[in-house]
């Protein structure tokens, strides 16, 4: 009897036996299946990436780039007193009319209007200080007058003309000309007399 009703209860456990190795088993076959469809699906991506059909791959940032550091010019004080052809060439021809932007008009009607130069000088003013050069035609100085300055903390640079074409600045910097203003008693770049703010004798250290 007690065989009996044990194998009853064995028979009728086994349905929720199998019920639960069956849902064990999907659980399985789903995990199985949802792995098989990523790796196929990442398969997919880089078939298309490569083809030129899929999203472009992200482009990393560009490197943040340092600044280049000011570059430091040489003492221009020193060259006071020469005058601006001799200037030039002696800084490697960085200030000539050639390196300052200038094109070929406008560079020949400079060296025509400083062709009778004047030493150049040092002019301060409106807490600038600038190295000055002066010139005049060879026809004298209604013919033609230029001016080229030269910033000495900056080594920024100013350069204007007047000649028979006019008055016309061809290297602008508005500190520089405001600093030529007011050094002249008509308050012009041009004036070929500035006030006696400035001096043509090399600085004491």
């Amino acid at each position: 009897m007690a065989d009996a009703i044990g194998a009853l209860v064995f028979e009728a456990s086994r349905p929720s036996q199998i019920g639960a190795n069956l849902r064990v088993m999907n659980r399985i076959f789903l995990r199985t299946a949802l792995a098989a469809a990523a790796v196929m699906a990442l398969g997919a991506c880089e078939r298309l990436s490569q083809l030129g059909l899929g999203p472009a791959p992200a482009a990393s940032a560009p490197a943040t780039e340092t600044p280049p550091a000011p570059q430091a010019i040489a003492d221009l004080r020193p060259h006071a007193g020469q005058l601006f052809a001799d200037f030039a060439a002696a800084e490697g021809g960085r200030y000539s009319p050639d390196h300052i932007g200038l094109n070929g008009a406008d560079r020949a009607r400079l060296w025509q209007a400083l062709a009778v130069a004047s030493p150049g000088r040092l002019e301060q003013g409106g807490g600038a200080e600038a190295l000055v050069f002066r010139g005049c035609a060879e026809a004298g100085c209604e013919a033609g007058r230029a001016v080229v300055a030269i910033d000495t903390a900056s080594g920024a640079v100013f350069a204007a003309v007047r000649d028979t074409s006019g008055a016309e600045v061809l290297a602008p910097n508005d500190r520089i000309e405001a600093l030529l203003r007011l050094n002249s008693p008509t308050r012009t770049w041009d004036d070929p007399a500035p006030t006696q703010t400035a001096s043509t004798e090399t600085p004491n250290p």
